[in-house]
């Protein structure tokens, strides 16, 4: 007997910017899910490559799939876009340079029932960098039916096994976004889907999860995300780990396994901000990077958290060593060494490369 809940539909929400390479493959998987009742907004934010005109050969195609085209105004008032377009009962989020099994849209709705207003799935990630094709699997920790209050005693395990930030491993319901009002922080270049998140699960009563891995996620040596350098990271970072800390003492469950899960993402954060200093295209002078040093190992939050940086592997420990010494000096010299043997490092690989294929 067929379930009433398949002759919902889907609204498949598409950012598109600059992603021709992957766009296809992209788009294809889409078209293919096993759950027909579907349509493909695929937003393009002004690419200046050929991805727009991709968007519209497949909409003059297939009739599943509408393209919006709008200046350049970054992910967050795309997605906004998307959802105003919307009108499915529900809404996916998909990355274009992504792709999702055949089954994903089906196995989702399948999760949804009346009660349910989340749902989230594990995911494989690639990573597609200088010629490795490396795989990670990504198991959601929870697996089934739960109820907020049940859900919120594992949040911070999902947060830390990076289930809570993203939005493309989940669907959600379009009224749930639409009747509370929730946007992405347009003001915001990072963390907007975190805090989005936040948002809607507040107004959730009951969330679903499943172990399958219905989403690939490409992480690419080009991205944007790679070959950026963000000067103000640690004050982001700080900013979206205060709202979490403010959302789990809103809801009465920054306690527990919660409390310390969290603590323990802000220090191995504070150690990123630290290597993002060193980043290949950073223009901070060798003065400016030991003053942002400075700013993050004297925050106060972070001498609040000291001990939860001894729980890493070595560098982190290392580390934490100095940010409990306040030894600027010897932090600095740790992530400049470090920059300079992976420099070497890779020149090395890349010319290994080469060897091999002319030997080939």
């Amino acid at each position: 007997m067929k379930n009433k809940v398949y002759d919902k539909l889907v609204s498949i929400i598409v950012p598109v910017y600059n992603a021709e390479q992957y766009l296809r493959k992209c788009i294809n998987s889409l078209l293919n899910q096993s759950y027909k009742n579907i349509e493909i907004i695929l937003v393009n934010d002004g690419s200046t490559d050929n991805s727009g005109k991709i968007c519209d050969e497949y909409a003059l195609e297939n009739e599943k799939v509408k393209v919006i085209h709008q200046k350049n105004s970054g992910p967050s008032i795309t997605r906004n876009v998307g959802i105003d377009a919307a009108n499915g009962v529900y809404i996916q989020f998909v990355d274009s340079d992504d792709y999702i099994e055949p089954n994903m849209t089906e196995e989702m709705v399948n999760n949804m029932n009346e009660q349910v207003e989340l749902v989230i799935c594990s995911y494989r990630s690639f990573f597609l960098l200088e010629g490795n094709n490396n795989i990670r699997n990504h198991t959601c920790p929870i697996n089934g039916k739960y109820s907020y209050s049940e859900f919120m005693q594992c949040f911070g395990e999902l947060f830390r096994n990076t289930f809570i930030n993203q939005l493309w491993n989940k669907l959600y319901v379009t009224e749930l976004i639409k009747n509370n009002n929730l946007r992405f922080k347009e003001n915001l270049n990072m963390g907007e889907d975190l805090l989005f998140n936040l948002e809607y699960i507040k107004e959730c009563n009951y969330i679903s999860s499943t172990d399958k891995y219905l989403y690939n996620y490409l992480i690419i040596s080009n991205s944007s995300l790679t070959v950026s350098f963000k000067e103000n990271l640690f004050e982001i970072e700080q900013m979206l780990f205060n709202r979490i800390k403010e959302f789990l003492i809103e809801s009465n469950y920054y306690d527990g396994k919660n409390k310390e899960l969290v603590k323990i993402g802000y220090a191995e954060s504070c150690i990123n901000c630290l290597e993002h200093l060193f980043h290949m295209n950073s223009n901070l002078s060798s003065a400016l990077k030991k003053e942002q040093i400075s700013n993050i190992i004297n925050d106060n939050f972070t001498r609040e958290n000291i001990s939860y940086f001894r729980n890493g592997n070595i560098q982190q420990r290392f580390i934490g060593l100095w940010v409990y010494l306040k030894s600027i000096e010897g932090i600095y010299l740790f992530f400049k060494i470090k920059t300079v043997l992976r420099s070497k490092v890779g020149l090395i690989f890349k010319l290994l490369k080469k060897i091999n294929k002319i030997g080939n």
